[in-house]
């Protein structure tokens, strides 16, 4: 990519076509405004500049050029960092339009839902020196997830677990790395990344399968069918399958 997407502050209140916190800098300009929780790698986390990258910035990006073709209007999509929990709140509040960090399909979340963009799994991640060798030896020990996550939800169907809930990736991580936990419920393609990067190891059969998906606030449907377009041509590009690879994700099949 030749351009980086900056982080930006949360908060950002404006008015316009997509909702209340899209703002028009010039006539014939629109921000949409995004929230993500940087800590959801290879999904998205800070380099050492600050910078967001990943595959959703990497997809955004691409998103903000077909938005930009043969259009009258100039298009700006913008990120604004914040805890994955806090995402919704703040499309609910109009503080942002849209929520891009690995979100997976929960029908309590009052959101709108885009088409989705990538196939994935809630899968448990464990110290490499674990004795855990099948889901079913899950039952009773202490688990760690994400607040507000899918992962929470799937972790509280193992029987007599000990769930606790942190906000970031990166802390359940640091943890479960410090044996304080016996395994985490994370995403299949972040617990790829750190298999691949650090001392865990991942159990194959997964807790719950899903797709991860764009959200906007409830009744926002202009954007989420503007979304939809840009995922349309995403997963028919070259670049789809590129960026699948390049992060090992799983690729969904475009109808």
């Amino acid at each position: 990519m030749k351009k980086v997407l900056k982080v930006g502050m949360a908060g950002l209140m404006a008015v316009s076509m997509f909702g209340c916190s899209s703002s028009k800098k010039e006539d014939n300009t629109k921000v949409i405004t995004i929230g993500i929780s940087p800590d959801y790698a290879p999904y998205e986390s800070l380099n050492k500049d600050g910078d967001i990258v990943g595959f959703d910035p990497d997809m955004v990006e691409l998103f903000e050029e077909y938005l930009n073709e043969d259009s009258d209007v100039i298009y700006s999509l913008e990120f604004k960092q914040m805890d994955f929990d806090n995402i919704i709140t703040q499309i609910q509040g109009d503080q942002i339009d849209l929520g891009i960090s690995g979100f997976s399909y929960d029908p309590q979340r009052e959101v709108e839902w885009s088409d989705p963009y990538l196939g994935s799994s809630q899968v448990a991640i464990l110290p490499a020196d674990s004795d855990i060798t099948s889901i079913e030896q899950l039952e009773g020990k202490s688990l760690a997830v994400q607040t507000g996550s899918t992962g929470e939800k799937a972790a509280n169907e193992v029987k007599d677990a000990k769930i606790s809930g942190l906000k970031s990736v990166q802390d359940i991580m640091n943890a479960l790395a410090a044996h304080q936990y016996d395994a985490a419920i994370v995403d299949s393609g972040v617990a790829k990344n750190y298999v691949n990067n650090s001392d865990f190891i991942m159990l194959d059969t997964p807790l719950l399968d899903e797709q991860n998906f764009i959200i906007a606030k409830k009744g926002n449907t202009e954007m989420i069918d503007l979304m939809n377009e840009c995922i349309k041509k995403f997963l028919a590009s070259d670049e789809y399958a590129d960026l699948c690879a390049k992060y090992e994700l799983t690729p969904v099949v475009s109808e």
